[in-house]
This record gives structure tokens, sequence and C-alpha cells, in this order.
């Protein structure tokens, strides 16, 4: 083998490890509609529906159970912060019914873990 060789195998095998590592999390795609945005492991999905709005929450493309957190919304629209309760629904759904959130808002879902106490915060600007 002669260096040009080496250098493709070792180029080749980067690119394979990246791709590897870039969807190692879960993946980013909306699964229902929403915006998504990752914290540390958890993949957080806000979805504005005519009913209010939903959260999603999945860790590592495996949903988590909404029934082990606690969450709010705190939205910011026109200078005005109002903050709202998460209900958990079945497997990782997570609602806020009756809620609209404007175009421009930011949103900040903060989630709390029931058994550790660990929270999650995720950030959102809807468009």
């Amino acid at each position: 083998m002669n260096i040009k060789h080496i250098t493709a195998a070792v180029a080749g095998l980067s690119l394979i490890a990246f791709a590897v590592s870039a969807n190692a999390h879960g993946s980013m795609k909306p699964l229902h509609g929403g915006i998504v945005t990752m914290t540390g492991e958890t993949v957080v999905e806000l979805v504005r529906a005519p009913k209010g709005v939903d959260v999603y929450i999945t860790e590592e493309d495996e949903p988590l159970a909404a029934s082990g957190l606690s969450g709010k919304l705190i939205v910011t629209a026109a200078g005005a912060k109002a903050e709202t309760p998460l209900a958990a629904q079945a497997g990782n759904r997570m609602s806020a019914p009756g809620l609209k959130i404007p175009a421009g808002a930011k949103v900040v879902v903060a989630l709390t873990a029931k058994g550790s106490g660990a929270k999650t915060l995720a950030s959102f600007t809807v468009k």
C-alpha cells in the first residue's frame, strides 16, 4: 500500500465515524409536525395544535414516559412572560390544553424528573 491508499482509507473511516456520531443521540426530525431541539441527550418536540400545545420527549430515539416528569411552558411574547403547567398524557406526550403560542414567541420547556429531580430546559423560537 502506498501513502495515497492509506490517506484515502483514513479519510473514509473518518467520514463513517462522523456519520455515526452525528446520529448517536437520536433523530432531530419532527415526528409530530412540530419543531425540535436537543438538550443534552434529550430531544424535545414542541407542537402547536388547534386545541393547545403538545410536547414530546425522547432520549436516543426512545420515548420517555411523561408520567415520570413534571413540566411547564414559559412563553415570552410581546414583552410579557407567562407560565403554563404541562400535564402528562399517554406515552411521551405532555400537553397544555387551550394554550396558544403566537408567532415570534420564545418558549422554554422546563421539565423535572419526578424521581431524581433532574431538570431539562429546552428553548424554542416559534415562527
